[in-house]
């Protein structure tokens, strides 16, 4: 029951925060600060037919995701447990870098991959963007 409300209200914060007219990193700081989770990553999403960025917020063994279609403008959202930690982890670790680190880590194949994973878990839509 407490997962499920969890997942009510971190759906109500992304709905709130994408009418507001922000940025996809300024709305994924609102969401986790409305939520009192931890932002884990945001990051670019390259070669991608839908999104354009994905952001993760950390609420103990679980992930808020958010993405960014293509257009900018709708963001897909989904809650997911640790069976997705192995896809997860490594974006949380880059992160958690100096901007210097960051810039001469290549984060775009796990990227990638999580995209895969959720669409694969049906997390994330598979319809191409608008």
């Amino acid at each position: 029951m407490a997962a499920e409300l969890d997942t009510v209200l971190f759906e109500m914060a992304v709905r709130a925060a994408s009418a507001l007219p922000t940025s996809f990193s300024e709305k994924v700081t609102d969401i986790a600060m409305r939520t009192a989770g931890q932002l884990a990553f945001d990051v670019r999403v390259e070669g991608d037919y839908r999104f354009q960025r994905i952001a993760g917020i950390r609420y103990g063994g679980d992930v808020g995701i958010l993405a960014l279609t293509k257009n900018g403008q709708s963001v897909d959202s989904c809650r997911v447990n640790g069976a997705l930690a192995g896809f997860i982890e490594p974006l949380e670790n880059w992160n958690g870098l100096s901007l210097q680190a960051q810039a001469q880590t290549d984060i775009l194949g796990h990227t990638s991959l999580l995209v895969a994973a959720l669409r694969n878990a049906g997390s994330l839509s598979n319809r191409s963007a608008d």
